[in-house]
């Protein structure tokens, strides 16, 4: 199995600046998360800033090697020392690397191949690819299937994949077998019942985990 300059598993703390969320957040990097990424589309700036702030403190505290990143606020992540995440909205790619530096994590959210073809992609290290199956998170955006995201991946190599949206356990190898290099998971961890039990699943689906 290839190295990667990330985990496999990244968990989308959606939400994080209330609490309860933030919890569950440091309770999966407890059971073997190494990957958070932040994101809060409600959240003012303040707000965002404070709570990034503190959970990223957390993370860090219960585990040195936890790879945090900021959804698309880049005065966040330089004041952090984070990673990044970018879209078609927000802050270019060359801003970014300009701005955090050429050793810098940086992703995109990508929803279609022509996507990785314009000028505000090149440059970053992973995409997300969603949705792959339906997903509660975004009801009226059909899904895409593993068919389009094996044809992403070949079209994005060799810069990695990670699928998203809807991803149980059960669909980890099928996601894996298309050519994504991992999965990125939010309500299957954050709205599970045993968030521990959540995490370990997928870490075991991953080959991360006996």
């Amino acid at each position: 199995m290839a190295e990667l300059p990330y985990p496999r598993l990244a968990l989308i703390a959606d939400g994080f600046t209330d609490e309860a969320r933030a919890e569950r957040a440091v309770t999966a990097v407890q059971a073997g998360v190494r990957w958070v990424h932040l994101r809060d589309h409600q959240a003012g700036p303040d707000a965002f800033e404070t709570a990034a702030r503190r959970i990223t403190d957390r993370l860090r505290g219960v585990a040195s090697d936890v790879t945090v990143t900021i959804n698309t606020r880049l005065g966040v992540a330089e004041a952090l020392g984070t990673g990044l995440h970018l879209g078609w909205r927000g802050p270019s790619v060359a801003e970014a690397r300009e701005t955090l530096g050429e050793e810098a994590l940086l992703g995109y959210s990508a929803h279609e191949e022509i996507e990785i073809e314009g000028d505000r992609v090149p440059d970053v290290d992973y995409y997300f690819f969603s949705p792959v199956y339906a997903t509660s998170s975004k009801p009226d955006q059909p899904p895409t299937g593993l068919s389009a995201l094996r044809s992403f991946c070949r079209t994005a190599a060799p810069t990695s994949t990670l699928a998203l949206g809807g991803i149980t356990p059960e669909r980890v190898q099928a996601c894996r077998a298309a050519g994504a290099e991992g999965v990125a998971v939010l309500s299957g961890i954050m709205e599970a019942e045993v968030p521990v039990a959540a995490t370990r699943a997928y870490l075991r689906a991953l080959g991360e985990l006996a």
